[in-house]
């Protein structure tokens, strides 16, 4: 078992996967399997919203968007925290895309597991579930205070 680490927070990721570097900051890491083929991104965010509000953003956008479906959007309890769940798909011109989005907020850090692969699968469920569920925050990555954000300078060398 393979465990992530960034100081702030831990997951277990699965095996068959290829690290690829992040993008932009809020990226903590980013990982595709070609065999399956499949993506699972985790990222961080700062956030003064709850999720109710996140929700209702992202159910507007996905409403004015009609290039991508909305399957399901619900909050889910995972490790007794809960959860916003939102299932989506869209056509990339060759394939149907399924786009599974957890999102989770705590300290005013929103936590967001996105994973993306061709078709709907509900053999995956446990798949992805397993890693949500392997998620341990250990100090929030941002400090958000009036009105903006800092990274935290704390991070786990403290807390060893």
């Amino acid at each position: 078992m393979v465990m992530f680490s960034n100081g702030f927070s831990t997951l277990q990721m699965p095996e068959d996967f290829q690290q690829i570097p992040p993008k932009d900051e809020f990226t903590d890491l980013y990982l595709v399997n070609t065999k399956i083929p499949m993506s699972i991104k985790f990222s961080t965010t700062p956030t003064l919203s709850g999720l109710p509000e996140i929700m209702n953003g992202i159910e507007e956008n996905l409403k004015d968007n009609g290039k991508i479906e909305l399957i399901t959007s619900d909050f889910i309890v995972i490790n007794e925290s809960l959860y916003y769940m939102v299932v989506s798909s869209f056509n990339d011109g060759e394939n149907q895309i399924r786009r599974n989005e957890f999102l989770y907020v705590e300290d005013d850090n929103l936590y967001i597991f996105e994973f993306t692969y061709p078709y709907a699968d509900r053999e995956l469920d446990d798949f992805y579930l397993n890693i949500i569920r392997s998620l341990k925050i250990i100090v929030p990555k941002y400090i958000v205070e009036n009105g903006s954000y800092k990274l935290n300078k704390e991070e786990s060398s403290n807390s060893s």
